[in-house]
């Protein structure tokens, strides 16, 4: 913890925000807010009372904001769960073991703050009931503003078409599987108890009004996405966000079959259903749209929704590269987010930056892609500004809260490094979370060499193992799963063809 006289933090360069740095300078912290940015010497002059750390080699930046995420627990691919298809691998996960919300969420934070990530929306499921909802939105904020982290927490949950896109027809599929199969996807997946929406509307209501005066920790709308929503639900949603000023976040055009159940003659793009209840605003954001056309994304664009881009994620559930390029220059704020699913399952914002900035360039030599500092600005302010704390976190601004990172250059200069190098080029070309030094969410150190202080993360690793034996194995067996796989990619290529031949 800082002094009463404060501290100062010098750096070789210290990034104010992906456009703005200043060389050989340092910060001053007080209060847990930057004070002021300006020469070593200036500031241990005008504030003698401070506490000096010098960084030798270092750079420091912003803390990351995560924009979009789900706390899994054990990585997926751990718990023998693997990649594929959105579709059959949502089927698949109902399996993963069921352990506590603290102990999960906890793991989620620990990992993403030893990575430099001092926000975070969480997209979690509501519960099953009202209590039970209640309580885990409660220990989710509790744990992440508990480790000072700015948060949103988005519950939500499958109302509908559980199984399959189309409506009403998940008993249907499930006459297509062995009966031992279709026993237990109904217990699952239909029959599996759910929040109803009356009490769900009343408990984000009552939530979001208690944090309403709250900086920087919020409670938000969630629903997984307006096809698994009822049009009835998504209206009075609608009527909450646009009287009170609430927040949203929902999936949209995540996958192909999710894009083509849209086009369907009785169904509507979930933009255009978002429009049509009076969803479509600045407190949405929308994750994924890796299937958005150009039409429903100049509605996002003038109504000033946000996006967050998913790229491990949509990588590893192949469901395709997001148009990122054509929203940027639509003047879509665009935020990123690690989905819980990040190339290797290691939280690192920086893989994420690099493959956000690979992916999302442009074959094109006239037109060129995302650049470094346009990735950088998604993981930072557009992940602020869609959470509506861009006047706190996001950057080094004077009076923000002093959420930074200290990275080492000395793994990233190598043997050479050129005079005049973009320190953002260098860090989204090749930096990675072993480089970071530490921490400071608050002005407050809060990781030091990678290990979390003030926080026994041995006792939270030990109550994982302990969970995970307790937790009885759901999962289905690799023999089952390939059956329902089978049974489900011929559901929707009968399906798709049958459209075709509507069409």
């Amino acid at each position: 913890m800082m002094g009463d006289g404060g501290s100062i933090f010098s750096a070789r360069w210290v990034l104010v925000d992906a456009f703005h740095r200043r060389k050989d300078c340092a910060i001053y912290v007080r209060d847990g807010k930057i004070g002021e940015i300006a020469p070593l010497q200036d500031l241990t002059s005008r504030f003698p009372a401070a506490e000096v750390h010098i960084g030798e080699n270092v750079v420091i930046l912003p803390g990351f904001v995560n924009a979009h995420h789900h706390c899994f627990g054990v990585d997926l691919v751990n718990q023998g769960l693997s990649d594929d298809l959105l579709e059959p691998w949502i089927l698949a996960t109902a399996g993963a073991a069921s352990i506590s919300t603290k102990t999960s969420t906890e793991y989620a934070a620990l990992r993403l703050l030893k990575n430099g990530v001092t926000a975070v929306v969480d997209a979690c499921t509501a519960g099953e009931t009202a209590r039970l909802a209640e309580m885990k939105i409660r220990e989710k904020l509790m744990i992440y503003t508990g480790l000072g982290m700015s948060c949103a927490v988005a519950p939500g949950e499958r109302w509908q078409n559980r199984i399959v896109h189309q409506s009403g027809q998940d008993q249907t599929f499930l006459t297509n599987l062995p009966e031992h199969l279709r026993d237990k996807l109904e217990r699952q997946h239909l029959t599996r108890a759910r929040l109803n929406p009356a009490e769900y509307m009343d408990l984000i209501l009552r939530l979001a009004e208690e944090h309403a005066l709250a900086e920087t920790s919020d409670v938000w709308f969630g629903p997984t996405a307006p096809h698994w929503t009822s049009r009835q639900l998504l209206k009075e949603i609608a009527c909450a966000v646009r009287e009170r000023g609430l927040r949203m976040q929902t999936h949209a055009e995540e996958s192909l079959l999710q894009h083509l159940t849209a086009r369907r003659p009785d169904n509507k793009n979930p933009v255009a259903e978002l429009a049509d209840v009076g969803l479509l605003g600045e407190n949405l954001s929308l994750a994924h749209m890796v299937w958005a056309d150009e039409y429903a994304l100049r509605e996002v664009a003038e109504t000033g929704a946000h996006i967050v881009c998913n790229p491990s994620s949509n990588l590893r559930l192949r469901s395709g590269i997001a148009p990122a390029l054509k929203m940027k220059r639509l003047g879509i704020n665009l935020a990123l987010g690690m989905d819980g699913t990040s190339l290797a399952n290691d939280d690192d914002m920086f893989a994420e930056m690099r493959l956000a900035r690979n992916l999302y360039g442009s074959a094109d030599p006239l037109e060129p892609g995302l650049t470094a500092r346009d990735v950088f600005d998604m993981a930072t302010m557009g992940g602020a500004r869609l959470m509506g704390m861009d006047q706190s976190i996001g950057s080094l601004n004077v009076g923000k809260h002093a959420n930074f990172i200290v990275v080492s250059l000395d793994r990233l200069q190598g043997p050479w490094l050129a005079e005049g190098v973009d320190p953002v080029e260098l860090l989204v070309s090749s930096a990675k979370t072993s480089d970071i030094q530490s921490v400071y969410v608050g002005g407050s150190l809060t990781v030091s060499q990678g290990k979390v202080c003030n926080r026994n993360e041995h006792d939270v690793l030990e109550n994982i193992n302990e969970e995970m034996q307790r937790a009885a194995d759901q999962r289905l067996s690799t023999q089952d799963y390939a059956i329902v796989r089978s049974a489900l990619l011929r559901w929707y290529d009968n399906w798709l063809t049958h459209s075709a031949q509507l069409r």
